[in-house]
């Protein structure tokens, strides 16, 4: 699960192509990319060779009405890619996955991704994307935290850990319980400050990786914010989506029982 999470199909299986229509944030940002880019591609900002300031305040202007806190969205202003960083990781992501290309100062939609948009669309290209966010895509290049690579590294955990407590919108403090109860370690990772144990940080920064800006941001988990007078006291519940059920398949065997324990749905004829 930690190591070979894409390479054991006898316990875990990754959809190549999705039977279902999708709906994530990413994907929102990425078909927002795609589809301003034409044949002579989309020109890159001179300064930094970024997404063009229109493009980013027009997305900023639907996504946060779906996506970003009111309260937020109410005052942020967006003037560059950098000020939406939602929309500069999916770049990143398409960029990594072999989907975009820069050149001459251009955006360009490769090759490799006219093929399989043209053949299947998002159902083919969303398991590629969900591959590299998850493979090759820095996670701790969201925020200020210690590295803890190894938040990233056991995704395939936090996947099962929504397989089991996903069926009804869960705390997402009963994730962290978990995730800390296998791997108590990690904790060591984390530097803590005057205001915060290691603990507390690893908390933090495991529901902010893990769980918002990959179960969430991907689509495969829904966000419920119970919200408090204070903002860095609100409380977060999730539960699983459609396209999780769809996206991967466990095949683990319950020693009670000495049976194979099927923990999804999905079709052997869309699994490798």
């Amino acid at each position: 699960m930690l190591n070979f999470a894409y390479d054991t199909p006898e316990l875990f299986q990754f959809a190549e192509q999705l039977p279902i229509e999708l709906d994530a944030p990413i994907l929102m940002l990425m078909q927002g990319i795609i589809s301003a880019i034409d044949d002579k591609g989309l020109t890159a900002t001179k300064a930094r060779g970024c997404l063009p300031q229109k493009l980013c305040r027009e997305m900023w202007s639907d996504y946060s009405k779906l996506y970003a806190d009111d309260t937020f969205a109410s005052f942020h202003k967006v003037n560059k890619e950098d000020d939406f960083f939602e929309l500069h990781v999916a770049r990143i992501v398409l960029e990594l996955a072999g989907f975009l290309r820069k050149t001459k100062g251009r955006f360009y939609l490769t090759k490799k991704h006219q093929k399989i948009a043209s053949k299947s669309g998002l159902k083919e290209l969303y398991p590629l994307i969900l591959k590299t966010y998850c493979r090759e895509f820095n996670w701790g290049y969201w925020d200020h935290y210690s590295d803890v690579p190894f938040i990233q590294q056991s995704f395939l955990f936090t996947l099962y850990l929504l397989k089991q407590h996903g069926e009804k919108m869960t705390f997402t403090s009963v994730y962290e319980d978990d995730f800390l109860r296998a791997f108590p370690m990690v904790t060591d990772e984390m530097e803590g400050s005057s205001y915060s144990t290691p603990e507390e940080d690893c908390r933090r920064c495991y529901s902010s990786r893990a769980i918002k800006r990959f179960l969430v941001f991907l689509g495969l988990a829904e966000l419920e914010i119970i919200k408090s007078d204070k903002p860095y006291d609100h409380k977060y519940k999730i539960k699983n989506t459609p396209l999780f059920d769809a996206v991967v398949h466990f095949n683990l065997v319950d020693p009670k029982i000495g049976k194979a324990t099927i923990l999804s749905s999905v079709g052997s004829d869309q699994l490798h």
